[in-house]
């Protein structure tokens, strides 16, 4: 069975290309139409120099709205009952745990910051969400706002300063609309496509508590194993096309395997595999290396089937996460039960240990040094 589409990979990264020249296209012609408008004395001479410069700017502007993004879901959730959990810029990440900040290190492919926050009690009635994950839409529009009101507003600003102004307006109102319009970047939803999600049907709204509220006990120490098996399960029948319903379903998948339940923890992964074609390349990654684990465990003698799981994009993205205790935890299983190594299953059991010890979800990583406890004892 062939589980990537090398067509649709390129079609999806195509897209992707179009979507970001496209946001970029109209930020330049809205950011030139004010300069016209507002500033017709204005003599722009492009040079070499100022060109470059002009371009690193607009990507260190970037960057600070992104910081600028995540605090708005900070701020707004702040007001809307919920509490903080962690906050990530790029590798940096500050979690709460019992009452005190600690500093760990996680990446996530694909994105540049995250903010995650305990979510208030669930009700159908009332459970606050549209503001939390417009937060950052709306501060990142409010730093567009803000400097083109400076130039306005301030006489006798220099060539130079305006320029920096427009460019630093330009990144933010390029990153709210990334962000606020409702897409798919790279096969992952944002935050104005995870808003509508939410608004559209009921089971959404649930996901979304679901995944906010265990990510909170993990942190806080607590293992899947210890949560009622019904807390994170949704009504009605499986909808794999649906992101937030899948972190769902592999939150079961991974409460079955905190349990060392393997056979039951297979048939929820087998369950995927009639569509993961239709998943983000992250998503169609992530079940591959537990389909791999899985493998490993029970049938290490299929060196058919390992092959065909463990390609060259599988190994690609296994060497992009090394954040990950649960790679670390894979590759133990490769090595000591696939290739027989026990040497190098204890090296990267050594990894696991270190990679765990700075991983901001404590529940989780507890679970991954208990697999790879598990994995070290069938080895002896």
């Amino acid at each position: 069975m062939a589980l990537n589409n090398p067509s649709k990979k390129k079609k999806s990264k195509f897209y992707n290309n179009m979507l970001l020249a496209g946001g970029s296209i109209f930020t330049g012609i809205a950011i030139g139409i004010f300069a016209a408008v507002f500033f017709p004395f204005l003599n722009f001479e492009i040079n070499l120099f100022a060109l470059i410069g002009g371009v690193l700017f607009f990507f260190i502007s970037f960057f600070i709205h992104i910081l600028l993004h995540e605090t708005g879901h900070l701020i707004f959730g702040l007001l809307t009952g919920y509490t903080f959990v962690s906050f990530r810029i790029g590798t940096l990440t500050i979690i709460k745990e019992k009452g005190k900040l600690k500093r760990k290190r996680f990446h996530l492919p694909g994105t540049g910051g995250q903010c995650l926050m305990s979510p208030p009690d669930y009700s159908t009635d009332h459970f606050p969400f549209v503001l939390y994950n417009l937060g950052g839409v709306f501060i990142n529009l409010l730093f567009s706002v803000i400097p083109l009101i400076l130039t306005l507003t301030i006489e006798g600003l220099s060539l130079p300063v305006l320029s920096l102004c427009l460019l630093f307006a330009g990144s933010a109102l390029l990153t709210a609309l990334t962000n606020g319009i409702p897409m798919k970047i790279g096969g992952m939803p944002n935050d104005g496509y995870n808003l509508l999600s939410i608004l559209k049907e009921e089971e959404n709204k649930k996901a979304f508590f679901i995944q906010l509220k265990v990510n909170a006990l993990m942190t806080e120490g607590s293992r899947l194993k210890d949560i009622p098996l019904e807390n994170i399960q949704l009504k009605g029948n499986p909808q794999f096309s649906n992101l937030l319903a899948i972190s769902v379903y592999l939150l079961e998948y991974n409460w079955y395997l905190d349990n060392l339940k393997l056979g039951i923890a297979k048939q929820k992964l087998d369950a995927f595999l009639p569509h993961l074609e239709n998943l983000p390349l992250f998503y169609r990654h992530e079940l591959n290396c537990e389909r791999l684990f899985l493998v490993l465990s029970e049938q290490p003698q299929n060196p058919n089937l390992i092959q065909e799981i463990y390609d060259e994009d599988l190994q690609q993205f296994i060497k992009k996460t090394p954040y990950l205790p649960s790679k670390k935890r894979l590759m133990m299983a490769y090595e000591g039960f696939y290739c027989k190594n026990y040497q190098k299953a204890i090296d990267y059991y050594e990894e696991l240990k270190t990679t765990a010890s700075m991983y901001p979800v404590r529940g989780e990583a507890e679970m991954e040094l208990m697999l790879g406890e598990w994995i070290k004892s069938k080895l002896v």
